[in-house]
């Protein structure tokens, strides 16, 4: 009885085997470094409209003081309307919190993180 071709054949399936596990490792690296990019790209997107959104809110806000301050009445009073509204916004803001940031963020996280994609099977 030859036992030549049979080893030869068991270490050909383990080295098989091997290769397989290396490549699903490597394909598990790739689809989590894939996900993890768009989170940190969908996020960095996320914050450059913030940073433009807060400017855009700084001129407008000044742009209506100075309007108050020649058209209607003294400047400070438009920087103290200016203010209570930023407070008001805040509290709401605050209040629902959860609804507005929290909960779109979770989602959208999940969705990236749990996408299935059928070429990677």
């Amino acid at each position: 009885m030859e036992t030549g071709p049979i080893s030869d054949n068991i270490s050909s399936l383990t080295e098989n085997v091997k290769d397989y596990i290396n490549l699903r490792i490597d394909l598990f690296k790739l689809v989590i470094t894939e996900k993890i990019s768009r989170v940190v790209s969908a996020f960095l997107i996320a914050v450059v409209f913030f940073i433009l959104a807060m400017f855009m809110l700084l001129f407008l806000s000044l742009a209506f003081m100075f309007w108050f301050g020649e058209v209607v009445g003294p400047t400070w009073a438009g920087a103290l309307i200016v203010t209570a509204l930023y407070v008001i916004a805040g509290l709401i803001i605050y209040r629902k919190r959860h609804q507005i940031f929290l909960n779109p963020l979770v989602t959208q996280i999940t969705k990236v993180l749990m996408e299935e994609d059928a070429s990677h099977e």
